[in-house]
């Protein structure tokens, strides 16, 4: 009963157009209630294509399930025809923003109380819609992620008619606006205007989300968000039952963050920070000697500037260098990192050896705000005869012993002494072909 049924026209065309018509019809058990309209633009092929969304909200009038009879929505004269269809309406759910501070039921978690706090002065509240920069964490850690929100919010009941204006224009600059400088960013790559339903403490919303990112403090200095502002076209009713438009401004409020230092740690500087988990894969767990194994490791989590440390040969392994994909994505409100290193490892003695001793990462824990370490937990099996190395120990002999400390600019005695023999035939070959030639010279004289 509290969410509203939400029939949607979506107009693409080429190029600068008029706002199209829309005439919604009225349906059977539902009452209208609020409508919207917004234009985004974007190139493609450098072409100028501009989408439109029309949207009709209706409320259920009661509980039950209805059918929807198939009908019409008029676009620029032309008719769109809708299948018909059945609806089935519930008891209204109560939301846990009216008990629970800084709740939201939403599938975007980024959504606080602190959104009916953080209207200006300019919000229209006799039509219940704003404006709102919201954050889901005010005070994270040096390095933890938190995600800002940018977003027009209309309720349901409202039925003031409101445009977006030159959205691809006040948008960029708002967002230039919002970016700290202390701070690695992580955009979710909003390039349309987001449209969903939520509800803000028991009053269903429609919400147009323009920009969301998630930052990561650099440093533990606090970070300033300042005020933004974005114009709308609002339109009226007037006597003669026309539709007037009008600007207006909506702005939000300004806020800090205030960004916690880490505990004291000789990794303080380097680690990651955030909730993660590890993954991994082994393709043999037997294997002889001089074979190679392939080793993946996969760490995934809510942060950034995940590193493994150098893995160094040893007497026991020769580890090749990995070969490394990564990805992000936004997800419930925030943006996940993945990190896949691959191995190729070749084992040198024989044994039953822990990975873990190898493959082991530091990371700082939000859940419990302590240092936490993600380990392997997998053995390798290994047989075969022991493989001498430059880095096998040396009460081992190995042909390779001692080869770093040779002088490769020294050159063997035999290979000297063999070119002075070399040089002592040719000169006597050269001596006897000369006396050969002046021989028969003097018979003739």
């Amino acid at each position: 009963m509290n969410e509203p049924f939400v029939v949607t026209v979506v107009v693409k065309y080429i190029g600068e157009a008029q706002v199209p018509t829309c005439k919604f019809p009225d349906l059977p058990n539902f009452t209208k209630k609020g409508f919207s309209r917004s234009i985004t633009h974007s190139y493609v092929n450098g072409q100028n294509v501009s989408t439109c969304n029309i949207s009709q909200n209706y409320s259920p009038q009661k509980i039950g399930t209805f059918k929807i009879p198939s009908f019409k929505v008029n676009v620029n004269e032309l008719n769109l025809k809708s299948e018909g269809f059945s609806i089935k309406v519930s008891k209204a759910v109560l939301d846990k923003t009216n008990t629970e501070k800084k709740e939201v039921t939403s599938e975007d978690e980024d959504f606080t109380d602190f959104i009916e706090g953080n209207q200006s002065e300019t919000v229209d509240a006799k039509n219940n819609a704003f404006l709102s920069l919201s954050t889901n964490k005010f005070t994270p850690f040096t390095g933890e992620g938190f995600t800002v929100t940018l977003a027009f919010y209309v309720a349901d009941n409202n039925p003031t008619e409101f445009e977006s204006y030159q959205n691809e224009a006040q948008i960029p600059e708002i967002t230039k606006k919002l970016k700290p400088e202390n701070c690695w960013e992580e955009s979710f790559g909003l390039t349309e205007m987001q449209q969903g339903q939520l509800v803000l403490n028991g009053k269903p919303y429609t919400q147009y989300k323009y920009y969301q990112a998630t930052f990561y403090p650099l440093n533990n200095k606090p970070i300033v968000f300042p005020s933004v502002s974005l114009k709308l076209i609002k339109y009226t009713i007037g006597k003669n039952g026309e539709k007037i438009p009008e600007f207006v401004t909506f702005k939000t409020k300004p806020f800090i963050i205030k960004t916690k230092d880490l505990p004291s740690h000789p990794l303080k500087q380097e680690v990651s920070v955030g909730d993660f988990s590890l993954k991994e894969v082994i393709n043999k767990n037997s294997i002889s000697t001089g074979k190679s194994v392939q080793y993946r490791i996969q760490i995934t989590g809510d942060g950034y500037n995940i590193k493994l440390p150098e893995m160094k040969n040893d007497s026991l392994f020769d580890f090749f260098p990995p070969e490394v994909n990564s990805s992000s994505y936004p997800e419930n409100g925030k943006v996940v990192s993945t990190k896949t290193f691959t191995f190729l490892i070749i084992p040198k003695q024989a044994g039953n050896f822990a990975l873990g001793n190898y493959f082991k990462w530091i990371f700082f824990n939000t859940k419990t705000d302590k240092y936490d370490t993600l380990q392997s937990k997998l053995q390798l099996k290994v047989s075969g005869e022991t493989i001498k190395t430059a880095d096998t120990p040396l009460t081992v002999i190995s042909v390779y012993d001692g080869l770093k400390e040779k002088d490769s600019s020294e050159i063997p005695n035999e290979f000297s002494k063999f070119l002075k023999d070399e040089a002592n035939i040719l000169i006597s070959i050269m001596l006897i072909g000369m006396v050969y030639i002046l021989l028969p010279n003097k018979k003739r004289k």
